[in-house]
């Protein structure tokens, strides 16, 4: 994980005045000292810039050993900086080595190859992009002093208060709507989400402004082979950057398409790599997987959940919720849903060199987004709004009218958008939000243990995309293609309990109709422990847990926002719905501090019973 902080006095304040960006620093150092999830021990660069003259200051702080240069994270010296997250391409890289923040042209990044957030400065000017699906998030303040940039929301947080966190209602409640941050409201009260292809400076003219890519549609007939042999050679070419110079190189392989995506362009680009599955050994998942990895020739293993026997010689599963929200949250900085469970942040980071781990994370960007739930002939309005309030507002009835109506506001400006294009509408709202808001959150905290390697949230491809007109995005035809280019001996393989949105109901005429029975999904219902995942099965022990631990806050920002009665009545198994119980633990666990603590405090255990 890299964690970086940028710093401009605003104009208001003398430029010999420099005790308000002295101040700013120690408060900031104070903040990441106390929000860096990894152990002091562990960092491997610690670096601060503040020019004598000049309004500006950069802190950067890693725990990754020195990679490749795409991945280096910071370039400086007495003119410039430039520090930034996740892994930029060659090209940019450079391009930013040679040039001054003030010099970028702001195309060039927002075009650029990769997966990343970038902050640059001058002694006197800020910059900060984001890029199409802002899959690296930043957020900024502004104080009484300074214009504040991070990519730590929590380091923002405590920079703002002088001491703890201040929680944010409506922030909480658009987390717990969906059980992952999908609006631009943070947990933390004040601190704001920066959009995505978005630049914002601080400078001489203006304490702080926003500006954002344009990106044009194209409008006449549009060719879906030739579009599917660009983002095919493009996935390629960036799966040899990704897997470059490591020791071993694996691959996430399930039962559903984006997966087999990445595994079928890793394959094509001839990258020497294996796959793995987890799961038990009865899951369709792990099934279909096989089946693919059979076809391609790629080796391929099952990774099994610790299952022991009980007392009473039972199969369980141990849960320590405590030990998984501290880690999620701890790595997230307190902006994750425990029901992703995150590895220890206490962990040396694995170097890149050493082992890159490929997911198929950010694929339904290449089928649609949300608009392949869409018509395929003459999506209405309607049908784009009532498809994200169904996906979005699942949890309503678990918060109370007026946190209700406050996550509907803060949503609306994207539901709006409805009405002039329904497709751009649902497919702008998972890249930006669903991909650029909750996966961000739990890509940043993966980071504290790996590097970043997801193939399918490459900036450029997305770039691309956005230009597509509104009926390309549909049916998900276009990820289709590709994967027919990339590896035409899988992409007619059943996947488990899905098709492809083309033929979803019924066999297309314009394509192999008379094999449409033989591509019918894999399932696994005749199989008691092939669909079992603990972590979303109800189990009365687990749901009393979160219930007291939930209902006990009746001053914090929970209190204001849950509908108690609705609430007990989920955790008690009323429609159990296990992302938004967790979620629930995760926000309690947050509001009470315990996330800050240096350790879970005696975590209890909580045997879940295995079917046999």
């Amino acid at each position: 994980m890299r964690l970086f902080i940028g710093i401009r006095t605003r104009n208001e304040i003398p430029r010999d005045q420099k005790g308000p960006l002295r101040d700013a620093v120690r408060s900031a150092y104070r903040a990441l000292d106390r929000v860096q999830p990894w152990p002091q021990e562990n960092t491997t660069t610690d670096l601060r810039w503040v020019p004598g003259e000049g309004r500006v200051a950069v802190i950067y702080r890693s725990n990754e050993e020195p990679s490749i240069p795409e991945r280096a994270g910071w370039i400086g010296n007495k003119e410039r900086v430039w520090a930034w997250s996740g892994v930029m391409g060659s090209d940019l890289e450079a391009s930013l080595r040679k040039q001054r923040a003030t010099d970028v042209d702001d195309e060039e990044v927002w075009s650029g190859i990769g997966s990343f957030a970038a902050l640059g400065a001058t002694p006197d000017t800020l910059i900060a992009y984001t890029n199409q699906h802002r899959s690296e998030g930043l957020f900024w303040i502004s104080t009484p002093t300074a214009v504040i940039v991070s990519n730590s929301a929590a380091v923002l947080s405590l920079i703002r208060t002088g001491k703890d966190p201040e929680y944010s209602r409506i922030g909480t409640a658009a987390f717990l709507m969906h059980a992952l941050p999908f609006a631009d409201a943070t947990p933390f009260e004040g601190v704001r989400t920066l959009e995505a292809a978005a630049k914002l400076t601080a400078d001489d003219r203006t304490d702080a402004r926003i500006e954002l890519d344009q990106v044009e549609q194209i409008e006449d007939d549009h060719d879906i082979d030739a579009t599917a042999e660009t983002i095919a050679a493009g996935l390629v070419d960036y799966a040899r950057v990704l897997s470059a110079g490591s020791h071993e190189v694996i691959a996430a392989i399930t039962g559903g398409k984006d997966s087999r995506l990445v595994v079928s362009a890793l394959h094509a680009a001839g990258v020497d790599f294996s796959t793995y599955t987890n799961g038990l050994k009865e899951s369709g998942e792990a099934a279909v997987g096989r089946r693919v990895t059979d076809a391609l020739g790629i080796p391929h293993r099952l990774i099994t959940p610790p299952v022991r026997r009980s007392a009473s010689g039972r199969s369980i599963i141990a849960a320590t919720p405590e030990l998984q929200a501290w880690n999620t949250l701890r790595s997230t900085g307190g902006m994750g849903n425990a029901f992703t469970m995150l590895g220890a942040p206490d962990r040396k980071h694995v170097a890149v060199t050493q082992k890159t781990n490929f997911g198929g994370q950010g694929g339904e960007i290449i089928r649609g987004g949300f608009s392949r739930y869409l018509p395929v002939v003459a999506p209405a309005a309607t049908d784009a709004r009532n498809l994200l309030e169904r996906q979005w507002f699942n949890n309503r009835d678990l918060l109370t009218p007026f946190a209700r109506e406050a996550v509907l506001a803060e949503a609306l400006p994207l539901l709006d958008l409805s009405d002039r294009d329904p497709v751009q509408c649902t497919f702008q709202a998972y890249v930006t939000n669903r991909t650029g808001r909750w996966l961000a959150t739990m890509r940043h905290g993966e980071s504290v243990i790996s590097s970043h390697t997801t193939l399918l949230i490459n900036n450029q491809m997305v770039r691309l995309l956005r230009t597509l007109p509104s009926s390309a995005l549909v049916g998900e035809r276009i990820a289709h293609a590709v994967m027919a280019k990339l590896a035409p001996e899988a992409v007619d393989l059943p996947f488990f309990r899905d098709r492809w949105q083309f033929e979803k109901d019924a066999p297309d005429p314009a394509y192999k109709p008379d094999t449409w029975d033989e591509r019918a999904p894999y399932s696994a219902h005749d199989q008691p422990r092939a669909d079992f995942n603990w972590r979303t099965a109800f189990t009365p022990a687990l749901g009393a847990f979160f219930a007291e631990q939930v209902l006990a806050d009746r001053t914090g920002p929970l209190a204001d926002v849950l509908d108690r009665s609705a609430v007990t009545d989920m955790l008690a198994g009323k429609r159990y719905r296990a992302p938004a119980a967790w979620a629930l633990f995760s926000s309690a666990f947050m509001a009470d501090g315990r996330w800050l603590s240096d350790a879970p405090s005696s975590p209890r255990s909580i045997e879940i019973a295995v079917p046999d």
